[in-house]
């Protein structure tokens, strides 16, 4: 049977059962004092339970988003395999992602990459282990409005978005610029894929991006 086909038999079959909510994440790493501590102070969480092997940790009322399991022969994460890219938390303001920023910048950890990708402003992290993190905030009030734009010519020519420099960002807000003007998303025509920070795709997927460009077959 087609695969298709199957899941949609499948869909319509189950009344569209869907889960309530995405409850937690579990990381496995080799280095499991020091992801402990960078997921304690970047997503500014509580420890609510942790032993030599296993720490489950929280920033909000749901009893664990974040568990580090640890196993010791676990390497670092290899970014030119298959797996999840990366993961999202959203900020409810711009304000407080920037500060955020600061926060974090002051104890030295720097982002990998910022960028307006139009329906948010982000920021990316990289963790010990190779693990990026989005920081983010909502750039539209509803769903209709992200629906609009991701339907405009905009997001079809750029659907990557535009880089910004935070502390330029933050120079502008503290000036008096508003949060609003911030949001928008500059018009800059079309983005390559091999503009993307090699500290975000890895090196292999920025190297082959560059050759792809050099062949004429950029993406």
């Amino acid at each position: 049977m087609d695969t298709k086909l199957q899941y949609k038999r499948s869909r319509e079959a189950s009344d569209r059962i869907r889960p309530a909510a995405l409850a937690h994440i579990v990381l496995r790493t080799g280095q499991h004092q020091k992801m402990v501590g960078w997921y304690e102070h970047v997503l500014n969480a509580e420890i609510v339970y942790s032993n030599d092997h296993l720490t489950f940790l929280t920033y909000d009322d749901e009893h664990h988003r974040i568990a580090i399991a640890k196993l010791p022969v676990t390497g670092r994460r290899d970014k030119s395999r298959a797996g999840v890219d990366h993961i999202a938390f959203t900020y409810e303001s711009l304000p407080l992602l920037l500060q955020n920023w600061s926060r974090l910048q002051e104890g030295g950890i720097e982002p990998i990459w910022c960028i307006n990708h139009g329906p948010t402003t982000s920021m990316y992290y990289q963790d010990p282990d190779g693990n990026v993190l989005e920081l983010q905030v909502e750039n539209f009030e509803s769903d209709t409005e992200v629906d609009e734009w991701m339907s405009s010519s905009d997001f079809d020519i750029n659907p990557i978005g535009v880089d910004f420099d935070p502390a330029e960002m933050k120079r502008k807000f503290d000036s008096g610029v508003s949060v609003e003007e911030l949001k928008v998303r500059p018009r800059i025509g079309k983005r390559s894929a091999s503009t993307v920070p090699t500290p975000y795709i890895g090196k292999f997927a920025a190297t082959m991006t560059r050759i792809a460009k050099l062949f004429g077959k950029d993406v």
